[in-house]
């Protein structure tokens, strides 16, 4: 083939589709998808909003702040309407837009409304603040207070690279609507400021035991992160039960040899809690609604809310009485085993 016209058949131009991995009924694929929230390909802006590249973050979990990047260019061609990315970091950074436009078309479908977190700055590689207490690579994040998602690209060669999985994202977005439904403002400060404080873990663990519900309800899938990580203990499925030992204890942590509170293992609790109720009524979608109304019959207002006997109760207030109550009474009898006075179950 001439090279004149290799160069132009290869030209950028206006794109109909976008290469990306894309999450199918049989696992994840790299095909072009539609994504009309990208408005520009090359500079990565939408209706989402923007990615920029570096700049800092810092913070400690409460109230970061998001500086100094500067704008992105993805290198790409056009092949008969799709953009190709010339690079992986093109492809991941596709990925992930595609995937937040999923997750927010899936859950505004359901009646939420997220107009408040968009469009919102979306950091690639930026330096991270030691006191964000975040693997400085190979990882995603949302930071509270500066409505913002840290993508750090992946050094290791995944099955699908975490900022290309789905579950992974839209976990993220459960950070922000969890902290949108709660304050009413996702730039706002969380509730708690300091983290080493039981109401501050109780804070963290909802967090991530929130924002897993999210994903694998969404999804329909509790082992939404195999096939990026090898991390069975997150599993929503598995036999994750509440334990004297997962209880915040700030003098427990402080004592620790490393004296950094871990949310997962007690949000992971709450997580399978929610799987468990979405098995019994074999209902994902009444399921997240139930999560939703749970939330809001929360409405927490301060560190005395931020514990987990308040928010299961007004779970169960939140569920229609009758099945759906007895069933989310029974999740929580079985993953809490007595360790939690929750309202409204025998």
């Amino acid at each position: 083939m001439p090279v004149l016209p290799l160069l132009l058949a290869c030209a950028p131009g206006a794109p109909d589709a976008f290469l990306a991995y894309v999450r199918g009924d049989d696992g994840y694929v790299v095909e072009p998808r539609a994504l009309p929230a990208l408005e520009d390909a090359g500079t990565m802006t939408g209706t989402l909003g923007s990615v920029r590249h570096g700049g800092r973050v810092v913070g400690n979990g409460a109230g970061e702040q998001y500086s100094g990047g500067r704008g992105l260019t993805v290198r790409y061609v056009v092949q008969d309407g799709v953009a190709v990315p010339l690079d992986q970091d093109g492809l991941l950074l596709y990925s992930f837009y595609g995937h937040l436009a999923d997750a927010t078309d899936t859950l505004e479908a359901g009646g939420l409304d997220l107009d408040a977190i968009f469009p919102v700055d979306i950091a690639w590689n930026p330096a991270v603040s030691p006191l964000l207490e975040l693997a400085p690579a190979d990882n995603a994040a949302y930071a509270i207070g500066a409505n913002v998602f840290l993508l750090l690209p992946d050094g290791d060669n995944r099955e699908v690279p975490l900022l290309a999985n789905a579950g992974v994202v839209t976990h993220e977005l459960g950070h922000a609507v969890l902290h949108l439904l709660m304050t009413g403002d996702p730039s706002s400060d969380p509730l708690v400021a300091d983290t080493s404080t039981a109401a501050g873990m109780w804070q963290s663990a909802l967090h991530e035991g929130f924002a897993d519900s999210l994903a694998a309800l969404t999804l329909d899938d509790p082992r939404f992160l195999d096939v990026s990580l090898d991390m069975p203990a997150r599993y929503a499925d598995t036999d994750a039960v509440l334990t004297a030992a997962l209880l915040p204890d700030p003098a427990a942590v402080a004592d620790s040899l490393l004296p950094i509170y871990d949310p997962y293992p007690l949000g992971t609790v709450f997580a399978s809690l929610m799987w468990d109720i979405r098995v019994a009524t074999d209902d994902a979608p009444a399921t997240l609604e139930l999560l939703f109304r749970g939330v809001e019959h929360w409405a927490p207002s301060g560190p005395d809310d931020l514990d987990g006997a308040v928010f299961l109760g007004a779970l169960v207030a939140a569920a229609e009485p009758g099945t759906q109550r007895d069933v989310v009474c029974a999740a929580v009898e079985l993953r809490i085993d007595g360790l939690l006075a929750v309202a409204g179950c025998p």
